[in-house]
């Protein structure tokens, strides 16, 4: 499950700046990956302070992920990448889909101490987070491959104008179709790794372990 969630967190942020300039927006690039960023971090707090409410901090997890499908799924629905900014709602829903993948990347790395004490114990906290922080640093290296192939592999490049401040403009190759083909992908994913949650975390299991640590 957080294997998962990092895995399709990366590789959409991978290509963060690239679909911004794919959608119309290059030249607010900038300001807009710091907007990003801000999420990422507010992430890593909100919905660790929000978990403190959940007798079950797996709950976050559910929400993080449900968040990420939804997100990912108006931008497919509404193909919000290949429009390339001519509808308004649809980069609004691309910014928001980016929003909530970084906010959801963040969530999910910083909520992995408490979720594994909870379930595993104390006893057993040190070696089941060096197997997570593990699958974290894999999940760093095939997120990335991973959307990297499918825009190498799908679609073609297109040249996009960019308006410059001085009133020059330049052009830019832009793959939209290949950034698309990667919420197929993460979506599938991030589905699997909801049915992780709900299926194969258990709540009952994690008071059992509890009582034995």
């Amino acid at each position: 499950m957080f294997y998962l969630n990092i895995t399709c967190g990366l590789a959409l942020i991978s290509q963060e700046k690239m679909i911004i300039k794919c959608i119309g927006l290059a030249g607010i690039v900038g300001i807009l990956s710091s907007v990003t960023a801000v999420f990422n971090a507010g992430g890593r707090l909100g919905f660790s302070a929000w978990a403190d409410t959940f007798k079950d901090r797996n709950t976050i997890y559910k929400i993080m992920l449900i968040l990420s499908i939804v997100a990912t799924g108006l931008v497919i629905l509404t193909q919000g990448i290949t429009d390339k900014g001519e509808h308004t709602l649809f980069m609004i829903l691309v910014l928001i889909l980016l929003f909530v993948v970084n906010a959801g990347y963040g969530g999910g790395f910083s909520n992995v101490p408490t979720l594994l004490s909870d379930h595993y114990g104390m006893k057993n906290i040190s070696a089941i987070h060096g197997i997570t922080l593990s699958a974290w640093a894999i999940a760093g290296l095939t997120g990335n491959q991973m959307a990297t192939f499918i825009v190498n592999h799908f679609g073609n490049e297109e040249p996009i104008l960019h308006e410059l401040a001085d009133g020059t403009s330049e052009t830019i190759m832009v793959n939209p179709t290949g950034y698309q083909a990667v919420l197929y992908v993460t979506i599938v994913l991030y589905v699997i790794a909801l049915l992780s949650s709900l299926f194969l975390v258990n709540f009952k299991k994690k008071k059992e372990v509890k009582e034995q640590a």
